[in-house]
């Protein structure tokens, strides 16, 4: 049974493109001193201090960037990516 699941994990990986790991990027210094350094019940946001489409999520005490799909931004308020007239970036810089 193992083998029928790792072959169909196998052919999803090929149809879909390339298989690689996906390298998370760390946030600022600044956020990871914030996190908690155990994971709770439920995930840590921030909101990323120098780019409004992105958050950061906490995870054993370092934070990791969050990216917003295009057109939406990080909604520190909900801690989600929101439609960019729902979110007020304050001083957060908006993406290029």
């Amino acid at each position: 049974m193992k083998a029928v699941s790792l072959l169909l994990v196998l052919a999803l990986c090929i149809a879909s493109g390339p298989c690689t790991a996906q390298v998370f990027k760390a946030c600022p210094y600044e956020v990871s001193i914030q996190c908690p350094t155990y994971d709770g019940d439920f995930p840590t946001f921030f909101a990323h201090p120098d780019d409004c489409s992105k958050g950061c999520e906490c995870s054993k005490g370092t934070a990791f960037e969050v990216q917003c799909q295009p057109g939406l931004l990080w909604d520190d308020t909900v801690d989600v990516c929101n439609w960019a007239n729902q979110v007020n970036c304050g001083s957060r810089p908006l993406p290029p």
